[in-house]
């Protein structure tokens, strides 16, 4: 089944330049995921029953253009290509006239909730449908960050306990704030500008762990890294 529901652009979705902001653009994302699995009976309390939950690793997205205020948008998602180790979801925004201004594809995996370990998808005891790409291009990438790059900014976030999510760690979402506060203390012109978002999440962030978050640039291409005493919590990059 690929989902779909229509979305107008509010005043909450913009940034201080008017654009969209990168948090909001995930969490409509992450709804229409939510609401696809739900309607595929694979939501959190089924999950739950059988004593696993869905966990995202990576995120890419592509952006050819972005939604202004008041606009209508149509957000559609569905289940990709199941692999080895783990199940790929797929996504895009269109405009009004049909014409695609986002896509994206998420890399989710399964974790049990006791042992607190990954699973091979073949043990999940459901069978979820594939639908493809579907004319998505980009890929959710595995990110390697460049070994001698000059740190361009850095500050650190404590996590907040309005941050968390039904899992009790940050939630993905959030993460973009990280990487939007960085760059702003860099050029908000880069922010307007981006044309392409990845994330890798690496460990989870919980209430109170305090997060480093740094950015280095290599071309065009702006290197964001979280971390945590000794710990990656998250990788971006921003193209």
């Amino acid at each position: 089944m690929i989902y779909q529901h229509d979305k107008r652009i509010g005043f909450y979705d913009l940034d201080a330049a008017g654009n969209l902001k990168l948090t909001a653009l995930l969490k409509h994302i992450n709804d229409a995921a939510w609401y696809n699995a739900e309607s595929l009976g694979l939501g959190m309390e089924k999950t739950l029953e059988i004593g696993m939950v869905f966990v995202i690793q990576r995120f890419g997205i592509k952006i050819f253009s972005k939604p202004e205020m008041d606009e209508l948008i149509t957000i559609k998602t569905w289940p990709g290509e199941v692999t080895r180790s783990a199940f790929k979801r797929q996504g895009e925004i269109l405009n009004s006239a049909g014409e695609k201004m986002i896509e994206w594809e998420s890399l989710w995996v399964l974790i049990d909730i006791k042992e607190r370990k990954i699973k091979r998808p073949t043990e999940f005891p459901i069978d979820i449908p594939v639908y493809g790409k579907q004319g998505v291009e980009v890929e959710a990438e595995k990110i390697k960050m460049p070994v001698a790059s000059k740190e361009l900014a850095s500050y650190s976030h404590n996590v907040q306990y309005s941050e968390l999510d039904m899992n009790s760690h940050m939630n993905n979402a959030i993460y973009a704030d990280l990487v939007i506060n960085v760059l702003s203390k860099i050029e908000k012109q880069c922010i307007k500008n981006m044309k392409e978002v990845q994330f890798n999440y690496v460990n989870e962030a919980k209430l109170n762990d305090k997060i480093l978050v740094e950015c280095r640039a290599s071309e065009e291409v702006m290197h964001i890294t979280g971390t945590s005493g000794e710990k990656v919590i998250f990788t971006a990059e921003i193209k």
